[in-house]
């Protein structure tokens, strides 16, 4: 019965492409004498040729057929894949490990399948021409199919007539829309009345291969004697055949096909970026690369690395550089771009609706005294509001959000344990996550993914986390497991959700509000509402429980450094499990009632700036190093909607205050200061109260004393000290075995920052530096002990002393990590042993300085003083 439908099918193609296409066929041998099993292998003009193909050549070798599956969606995929036994290739434009594995797992189905004697259809390109010329480029999986099934027979299939229509490239110089295409076709069909359609001459020629004719069965000679043949009669200008029989254009000027290029600045490429790139391509190739093939024009295909190979590399980059890779590289130039954050992708234009006007303009305002009613009490007061706006998502009103919310929390509500993990970018779909664990009564434990597996892992359980709510394309692409943990990916909560259950909700919103008031946790403002984790003082990171009472109170500060009201809107492109992307860029507008836009990858400068020119956000909120790159990489007039601009998490140029003034002479930059155990924000300048160079006067409702190191005693103004901070603001304690950070002093209790300072005269902090030996990077702190680690237990000390050390220093311009060693130890083998033990993104080395001696103290320690002058 199914071979019946098959040939039904396969008779009507035939007859409804008739009336477009008339096909010569040449040389085609009787299919009857050809051996089984038999893979056809033609070119790819254009999109539609597969289905002349498929017509023409079913009847006679019922071939299974390999089909890239972006072409079509969702019930029409299903059954045309099953329809044709198709093998599935997933996308590889865009990196990911699992379709990498699935592209592997396809070239194996049709490998087995040869073996047990099927037939299969395979275009070795693996995409459609780009300038009428075939070009199978690295493409590995013809070599391996031939090498691994020498008894197939080959017949190489040539279509000619093609490039020019509405399913070729050559059209409107761009990849066309394959089932808008086939429906236009329909239309034209019938707008000439079938019989009266102009035909198009299409050439079909067919050889069966010897494989004697091959020069090798090496990849790159396969693919060349395969791109002669196809390309025999040279590059196919583009044909013209007028749409219908009596109106309509008789010629087309066809467009000029231009190569695409990324204008790349090089000094804008860094040493350290090109060193990287050297690595990961030397790792992939399994040979050196030379200082040639660096060249930023190279091609990835010349250096031998095909589709899937590209993939890898840039999952590398994502892995090493920390950036998000949207599409595969295809020359060293572009890698190197998206290494250093360079590249854009085409600029998304900010809908109409995230214009519309607020209800009621007022002053940032939150409206209750925990988290999950505060947020109920703001959607339900401004439902028609706007409040989030992502790429994915588009512009979402509060309600909007609110019902997402409510029916992912009856999903979260069945999940055993109280603690659930969250581990998503910015996003709305991170927004709706965060407040659905809290209208389910659970508790969001934010993971930092950028941390590595190892402090993963150490999260998990800490917090007795057994369910982590995030994403698939997010664990696929950063290659993210951590064992005995079920994660819930946003992917699979979407298909869950039907359009019956979200209008229920959406009624009930509207209908019954108090309903909705009254179904929102009850819970103790001084209860612990979310637990962020530190990021690096020491190896294991810290868990800091912050309660309902310490989120809400600093919010209700923030008024008093930015006058902020609902006209305003925030650019959010920190991720949650950041203690400013979690209250300043996440809770603070959604809480408040100002519009929030987010961007997933806040390493993304270049598209970061045209989201700014797009939504025009007035307030930006960042650290130093990344405000920086973005005024760097705008253009003029992108950054005009910017009023205010906040910076923390490391110090801020006296440099970038100038260049802000002079690019941006309507924003006000105000440099603050906050920790993850306070909330964050401790201190800031304000618009009136503005001191470049500090880092401004405390919240109101904060207390802070600046004390000796040794003695605990208050030092006077002006002197450096140990910075104490005492408040509503503040957590009350560490889970687990720590040290309690805290000290008691008459009757109150102040919370050890382990930051230097100074306040002058006029209340104003000076940040001195840190007492422990961290540096931070995009604001994230990094362990120079925690880094060291793993070198003292692989190389401990000999009767010459310590063979390892680590050190490292802050620039205005970034970060400089060293491993000082007596040994030959390369970069590249430093930091592979880190990557081994977990450490990931900016936890890694800079450089490796090799010394006679590592320099000791008279008591034997390490001198880092002495390091730390080897770096300067």
């Amino acid at each position: 019965m199914f071979r019946f439908v098959q040939l039904v099918v396969s008779a009507l193609l035939r007859l409804v492409l008739s009336f477009r296409y008339t096909v010569k066929r040449i040389d085609w041998p009787d299919a009857k004498g050809v051996k089984r099993p038999v893979l056809i292998l033609p070119n790819h003009p254009a999109l539609i040729d597969p289905v002349l193909l498929l017509a023409l050549l079913h009847d006679s070798y019922h071939p299974r057929t390999v089909l890239y599956e972006g072409n079509f969606s969702g019930l029409i995929r299903t059954l045309l894949f099953k329809l044709l036994q198709a093998v599935s290739i997933p996308d590889l434009r865009r990196p990911s490990r699992e379709a990498y594995e699935r592209a592997e797992q396809a070239v194996a189905e049709v490998i087995a399948g040869l073996r047990r004697g099927e037939n299969f259809i395979l275009w070795p390109s693996g995409h459609a021409q780009r300038d009428g010329v075939e070009r199978l480029g690295s493409a590995r999986a013809l070599t391996d199919i031939l090498n691994a099934v020498p008894e197939a027979t080959v017949l190489m299939v040539r279509t000619r007539g093609l490039w020019g229509s509405m399913f070729s490239y050559a059209r409107k110089a761009r990849l066309p829309n394959l089932p808008g295409c086939i429906l236009n076709g329909g239309l034209l069909l019938l707008a000439n009345l079938l019989f009266f359609m102009p035909r198009r001459h299409v050439k079909i020629t067919m050889k069966e291969l010897n494989r004697a004719d091959l020069t090798s069965l090496e990849r790159d000679r396969i693919n060349r004697d395969f791109e002669t043949w196809y390309n025999t009669e040279g590059p196919e200008p583009p044909t013209h055949v007028p749409y219908h029989f009596l109106f309509g254009a008789r010629d087309y000027q066809f467009p000029r096909l231009q190569s695409v290029h990324i204008q790349i600045d090089p000094s804008e490429i860094t040493q350290d970026t090109r060193i990287g790139i050297a690595e990961i391509l030397t790792n992939q190739l399994h040979r050196p690369v030379g200082i040639e093939e660096l060249k930023l024009d190279t091609k990835l295909e010349d250096l031998g690395l095909d589709s899937l190979q590209r993939m890898e590399v840039a999952v590398g980059i994502e892995h090493r550089f920390g950036r998000t890779i949207d599409a595969s590289p295809l020359t060293v130039g572009e890698l190197m771009a998206m290494a250093q954050g360079c590249r854009e992708t085409e600029a998304t234009v900010a809908p109409a609706a995230w214009f519309k006007p607020p209800t009621n303009v007022k002053p940032l305002c939150v409206l209750a005294e925990s988290i999950p009613a505060a947020f109920v009490e703001r959607a339900l007061s401004t439902p028609g509001d706007i409040a989030a706006a992502d790429d994915l998502s588009g512009v979402v009103t509060y309600e909007r959000l609110l019902v997402g919310a409510l029916v992912m929390a009856r999903r979260f509500e069945r999940l055993t344990g109280k603690n659930v993990g969250l581990m998503l970018p910015a996003s709305v779909a991170s927004d709706i996550m965060l407040f659905a664990l809290y209208l389910a009564n659970k508790l969001p434990i934010l993971l930092n993914w950028t941390t590595g597996p190892a402090n993963l892992a150490h999260a998990v359980k800490l917090t007795e986390v057994t369910h982590v709510v995030t994403s698939r394309q997010l664990r696929d692409r950063l290659n993210i497991s951590i064992d005995g943990i079920t994660f819930i990916d946003v992917e699979d909560l979407r298909r869950e959700v039907g359009l019956f259950e979200s209008l229920c909700t959406l009624l009930k919103t509207r209908m019954f509000p108090s309903r909705v008031r009254q179904s929102v946790p009850r819970v103790d403002p001084n209860s612990t509402s979310v637990i962020l984790f530190t990021s690096g003082s020491e190896k294991a990171p810290k868990g800091v429980p912050l309660t309902h009472h310490n989120i809400i109170a600093n919010l209700r500060m923030l008024p008093s450094v930015l006058e902020l009201t609902t006209k305003d809107s925030v650019l959010g492109f920190l991720p949650m499990f950041h203690s400013f992307g979690f209250t300043m860029t996440g809770l603070l507008p959604l809480l408040g009632g100002i519009r929030v836009v987010h961007h997933p990858d806040p390493t993304d400068t270049a598209n970061l700036s045209r989201k700014i020119s797009s939504y025009a956000p007035t307030v930006l909120v960042g650290m130093p190093s990344l405000i920086g790159h973005l005024i760097e990489r705008s253009r003029p007039g992108e950054l005009d909607s910017i009023r205010w601009i906040a910076v923390g998490a490391e110090k801020c140029p006296h440099s970038l205050f100038e260049a802000t003034g002079r690019l941006m002479p309507k924003a006000t930059m105000l440099e603050g200061y906050g920790v993850t155990e306070c909330s964050p924000l401790i201190s800031a300048n304000r618009t009136a109260q503005n001191r470049p160079g500090t880092i401004g006067i405390p919240l109101p409702g904060l207390q802070i004393r600046v004390v000796d190191v040794a003695t605990d005693t208050e030092v006077p103004i002006g002197t450096m000290g140990m910075l104490q901070v005492s408040g509503p603001t503040v957590f009350p304690g560490y889970l687990g075995d720590e040290t309690s950070p805290f000290v008691e002093r008459n009757g109150t209790q102040w919370y050890v920052t382990g930051d230097l300072v100074s306040v002058d005269s006029d209340g104003f902090i000076h940040f001195e530096g840190r007492l422990k030996r961290f540096v931070k990077a995009g604001g994230e702190m990094i362990s120079l002990p925690a880094l060291e680690d793993p070198f003292v237990s692989k190389y401990p000390p000999d009767d010459d002393g310590p063979r390892v050390a680590v050190e490292g220093i802050e620039f205005d311009s970034g970060r400089r990590i060293v491993l000082f060693t007596t040994l030959p130890i390369e970069l590249a083998e430093a930091n592979a042993l880190l990557a081994h033990e977990g450490f990931r993104g900016v936890m890694r080395l800079d450089a490796v300085h090799h010394l006679d001696k590592i320099p000791v103290l008279g008591t034997g320690k390490i001198d880092y003083r002495q390091l730390r002058s080897l770096i300067k």
